[in-house]
């Protein structure tokens, strides 16, 4: 038996939504890939995977939005300060939301789809592989799920690891590009190190004081099949907008 493989001569890639990054990777994140944004609390990661979010709206992809530590309308508000009112893309179904906050704080929501219990990865997986097949399975599209560390507070290290697995298999089987934020420190160094080695590509953030101001930086730490140049960027919120330059700007 015999197997003919399609595969591209280029290999495709989807813009990050920022330009200094996507020039550093080539063009932008791979397609597909499964990419790890962590970093500490309070570095604004939240809003720079929205940033991506709006930027592959913007480009016709289906976006899969997994919230397990806030509502979906607290996302909508966070992006519209930001100038990115997504709204019509949830009314023509191009956004779609996975709550797994609203049903267990007896809230009502707006997604399409809930996870009832996001701490059991049973639960979990079923709810996503259930959202992925409706919503991805005909063109593939983006996933971003926020927090990783939200659930995986909870969760023991096989059950970690399982779930992993599944989604960096699920980015080939939907042929998507999935964004998972982590806030480090939720669990202990050798999940943190399965996390990076388990993605394709890694993204880290930073926050230091610079003359009694909190300084926020970004690097590349890990992206497969790419040349890239592993020197921090800073980036700052300010006037409605994210703007990532050189670290000495």
């Amino acid at each position: 038996m015999s197997f003919i493989y399609d595969i591209p001569e280029q290999e495709e890639r989807i813009s990050t939504g920022y330009e200094i990054l996507d020039k550093m990777l080539s063009g932008g994140f791979p397609w597909p890939s499964s990419i790890l944004l962590i970093g500490p609390i309070g570095t604004g990661k939240t809003s720079l995977a929205q940033g991506f979010v709006w930027s592959c709206l913007n480009k016709g992809k289906t976006v899969l939005y997994v919230t397990v530590d806030t509502p979906p309308t607290d996302i909508v508000r966070n992006m519209m300060s930001f100038g990115w009112d997504p709204r019509p893309y949830i009314d023509s179904g191009q956004l779609v939301f996975v709550d797994g906050f609203s049903p267990r704080v007896g809230l009502e929501t707006m997604a399409k789809y809930i996870i009832n219990d996001p701490f059991s990865v049973d639960d979990t997986l079923h709810s996503l592989l259930f959202a992925e097949g409706e919503t991805l399975r005909e063109n593939g599209g983006v996933m971003v799920f926020s927090h990783l560390s939200t659930i995986m507070f909870t969760w023991h290290r096989r059950e970690i690891i399982k779930f992993m697995e599944r989604m960096h298999a699920d980015t080939r089987k939907f042929n998507g590009v999935y964004l998972f934020i982590y806030n480090e420190n939720v669990k202990d160094k050798q999940i943190e190190n399965f996390l990076a080695q388990t993605t394709d590509v890694v993204i880290r953030t930073a926050k230091e004081w610079v003359k009694d101001r909190i300084a926020l930086y970004l690097w590349i730490d890990k992206c497969l099949k790419t040349v890239y140049e592993k020197r921090k960027l800073r980036y700052y919120f300010e006037k409605g907008r994210i703007r990532i330059v050189e670290s000495g700007e």
